[in-house]
């Protein structure tokens, strides 16, 4: 890829930001052939970069303001370069994207219209996720079905629309893809679509301008014609057929119903970091299938976090009593599932004028006027510290050598890499992190003023003036994956339980294991992850209390045969004499 080249102040003037994406060429209405321009498009929000901001965040009037004047972007964030080992200031319109990644080639009209769908949809959700951090105090958190499926929405979109899944997505010869190359192969026939990156598009574009209800009414619609076992049996034993209608709204369905919707806010004095693969990141191993967790992180305080249905606490223990192998560095933070206040339902407990075992009967309530009056209380997750740093070790095991950080405060970035590499499992990822520990303890200690300040005053202090920083965009690197974020449903449970589980509880069922989901990690990426990794110390007193435990064991039952031994010859000898 190739580095985007500086605008001068002059090019730049002809950029206008509007809304949380930056658009270029002037004003939204289309001129009928709208030129082809280079957009830097970022794949984590603007708005969720700005809660990392150095220094206060300003008004977008002002901003703008500033913007026409200097033809600057007044906007700056810590960024950590991985691959340079360097840390910089550098500006939010040109970190954590990469250029023309959702331009349609094909739309000559108005080749920047899924952005434009994008930033309307982050607008909605960056107005809850404001909503939320006011609530932090009281500890929990309401939201009326139509928001929370809008944030549903939004976090599936924010994976989805991941730059290194548009190249393999819908990649038909893709090793990955064999079970669905004949629906791929046909969709782009039918559609006139010539390459895997224009599919991927044209299912963004129907991602954004469904609802949530109209998407699951159409996955309904499938689920109801083939079932979720034959449907898990197609996709990972057999094929897809090229006829089949709505998959992508079944893959959109399958993401919605093995996850409950929970929200972490970090310890008191700690902070959440932001990766660049912080905004879907999976992680923990059921039985050795993958993906125990999601997560988004949206703030230095919040991280919202997708948990698989087998972690609500009626299903942990059944998973217990059948010996389901859970692994997880997260396993000690234990989320409440959404408390449903049903506008109509008896004691404000359960859907009325629904068929529990009906998928569209139950996708056309919660798509009706009566649905949309549900509400759902959210406990607020407070973490410990330790908790707070288990799970930024989560989103530092999994960064790439080419990647980035950023952060808030520096004495907290600080504290939380040095935690990281203080544990010996993490001695190989730690060694990424020795460049910005240097460079943070250096910062830090020149900081100081001759009036000695306390360690909390310092470690707090924002950075002064911003530096210019030319970008450094690294091309994402595409994964191995299947074409569908997909994991086989607990098709034990009702249709109830297994369509929307952050909404309704599902019923008491032996948990499935999930199948692999489409994840941004490579192989080795998932088989290092911090999960219940132990100490080279602990590997050490464990084999020395194993090998000597072991001396013990055949020590005894030496002596235990030599006594049997012992007393037959004894036996054997008494009855001959």
């Amino acid at each position: 890829m190739t580095r985007r080249r500086k605008n001068t102040p002059k090019q730049e003037a002809g950029i206008e930001l509007t809304g949380e994406a930056q658009k270029t060429g002037g004003p939204l209405t289309p001129s009928p052939r709208a030129p082809i321009t280079t957009q830097y498009q970022h794949f984590i929000p603007r708005f969720i970069l700005r809660r990392f901001q150095v220094g206060p965040v300003k008004p977008k009037a002002e901003r703008q303001q500033e913007f026409r004047r200097t033809g600057v972007d007044p906007e700056y964030v810590h960024y950590y370069d991985i691959a340079t080992g360097s840390l910089d200031i550098r500006s939010i319109g040109k970190v954590y994207g990469v250029p023309n990644i959702y331009q349609d080639v094909r739309n000559t009209h108005d080749i920047n219209k899924v952005e434009e769908k994008l930033a309307d949809l982050e607008r909605h959700a960056a107005s809850i996720i404001t909503d939320l951090h006011k609530a932090l105090p009281q500890g929990t958190f309401t939201l009326k079905r139509r928001s929370l499926e809008l944030l549903r929405k939004f976090l599936f979109i924010m994976h989805y629309r991941n730059a290194s899944y548009s190249g393999t997505y819908f990649q038909a010869d893709h090793p990955d893809n064999a079970s669905s190359r004949q629906w791929i192969e046909s969709f782009m026939k039918a559609e006139g679509i010539h390459s895997a990156v224009g599919v991927w598009l044209h299912f963004l574009e129907y991602y954004l301008d469904s609802s949530h209800s109209d998407i699951m009414r159409d996955a309904a619609k499938v689920v109801e014609k083939y079932g979720e076992e034959r449907l898990q049996y197609m996709i990972t034993e057999s094929h897809i057929p090229p006829d089949l209608e709505h998959f992508p709204a079944y893959t959109y369905h399958t993401h919605a119903s093995n996850y409950f919707f929970s929200i972490w806010e970090a310890a008191e004095g700690e902070e959440f970091i932001l990766t660049q693969n912080a905004f879907g990141l999976w992680e923990g191993l059921a039985d050795g299938y993958p993906g125990l967790h999601r997560i988004f992180i949206v703030s230095p305080r919040i991280a919202l976090i997708l948990c698989n249905a087998v972690l609500r606490p009626e299903m942990k223990a059944i998973a217990y009593i059948t010996r389901v192998l859970l692994r997880s560095s997260l396993l000690n933070v234990n989320p409440a599932p959404p408390t449903p206040i049903y506008a109509n339902g008896q004691d404000g407990t359960h859907i009325s004028h629904a068929d529990p075992n009906s998928a569209i009967s139950l996708a056309r309530y919660r798509s009706s006027q009566t649905g949309a009056n549900d509400s759902f209380v959210f406990k607020i997750a407070k973490l410990s510290q330790r908790q707070t740093s288990e799970l930024n070790s989560v989103l530092l095991v999994n960064v790439k050598q080419t990647g980035s950080l950023t952060f808030l405060s520096r004495g907290s970035m600080l504290r939380t890499a040095r935690a990281f590499r203080s544990f010996p499992a993490n001695f190989l990822a730690g060694k990424l992190l020795i460049p910005l520990i240097a460079q943070l303890t250096d910062t830090i200690e020149t900081e100081v003023s001759p009036l000695r300040q306390p360690p909390a005053a310092v470690l707090d202090q924002d950075v002064d003036a911003p530096t210019l920083v030319a970008p450094t965009p690294v091309a994402p690197t595409p994964t191995l994956v299947a074409p569908t974020p997909v994991a086989p449903t607990l098709v034990d449970q009702s249709p109830a339980a297994v369509l929307n589980q952050d909404v309704d509880a599902p019923t008491l069922v032996a948990p499935t294991p999930v199948a692999p989901t489409l994840v941004d990690q490579s192989p080795a990426a998932v088989l290092n992850q911090d999960v219940d990794a132990p100490t080279l110390v602990g590997i050490m007193l464990y084999g020395l209390f194993s090998g000597l435990a072991s001396l013990v064991y055949f020590a005894i039952y030496g002596i235990f045969i030599a006594l049997v031994l012992y007393l037959g010859i004894v036996k054997l000898v008494s009855l001959f004499t």
